[in-house]
């Protein structure tokens, strides 16, 4: 009997242990509705482009994970905090106080505008916008100079404040539109224009605001990642063999993004980074 339950005791203790360190492996990774490189619900075998690279790299290390749709703001202070393990962020400054930069970029976004086809709206310069109303998503980032111009024309009460890009392109392409020009990502504005099917309504502007690169970052904080630059270093990797193996460029096209710009922007623009020597031309 005693033989019995010290074999029982032995594997509750084995059964304790190896679920203990499946807990400790398992990542909180922030959740966000940012088409078409996040999207809080798989459809039609669609998770976003973000997810899907950060998926098929993780499953290459030893961790269990999960996704947690918070607010911008909460998400940086679970980052800050530890709450959260990994972010996908571009790069600022101020961020460094609380993650660490992955090299190899997931993806990168172009930011520019958006207006009704009908309004025959030219936008060569960022000045140009100066002169309609414009419509701001919230919490969206943008460029020092483009949110001086909202923050003026806030004051004139020439902005309108959305909570949701279907809601605010719907408004934008509507008979009585409450703004003329309504700044995005150009991959987020063109693919949810096709899911509403108002592309015949919309006009993207050529007219490229900024291009940033989006990196993988852990917390300095995290519970679960004991050495961050090892797990990076790891998963920069990842990413750069799904490029060379053309795995990269397929995921790309099916949320109908060219293939060499989620690869890397124009060479003017891109340095490939160094973790400790930033990209210049990000915010």
């Amino acid at each position: 009997m005693k033989v019995f339950n010290k074999t029982v005791t032995f594997i509750f203790l084995l059964f304790s242990i190896n679920t203990f360190a499946s807990i400790q492996k398992s990542l909180f990774i922030n959740d966000i509705n940012w088409p078409p490189f996040f999207f809080q619900e798989i459809k039609d075998n669609t998770m976003g482009i973000g997810k899907e690279i950060i998926n098929l790299c993780l499953s290459e290390q030893d961790y269990q994970w999960q996704y947690k749709n918070l607010p911008i703001k909460r998400t940086h202070q679970n980052m800050a905090s530890g709450e959260l393990d990994i972010s996908v962020y571009s790069y600022k400054k101020s961020r460094e106080d609380f993650v660490i930069y992955g090299a190899e970029p997931i993806f990168f976004s172009q930011y520019g505008f958006a207006s009704n086809s009908q309004d025959d709206i030219t936008i060569n310069k960022l000045d140009d916008i100066k002169q309609y109303q414009l419509g701001h998503l919230a919490g969206l980032a943008h460029t020092q100079e483009l949110m001086k111009i909202i923050e003026e024309k806030k004051a004139l009460n020439q902005v309108t404040v959305g909570y949701s890009i279907d809601a605010m392109l719907r408004q934008l392409t509507a008979s009585q539109q409450r703004f003329q020009i309504l700044p995005n990502s150009i991959e987020t504005l063109l693919w949810r224009a096709k899911q509403l099917n108002i592309e015949s309504q919309l006009h993207i502007h050529d007219f490229v605001l900024k291009q940033k690169a989006y990196y993988v970052t852990v917390s300095k904080a995290s519970k679960h990642i004991t050495n961050p630059k090892i797990f990076l270093t790891k998963f920069d990797a990842c990413i750069k063999a799904l490029k060379k193996s053309g795995e990269y460029q397929k995921i790309s096209e099916k949320y109908g993004l060219i293939s060499q710009l989620a690869l890397s922007p124009p060479k003017s623009l891109y340095q490939p980074m160094d973790p400790l020597k930033k990209i210049p031309f990000i915010d």
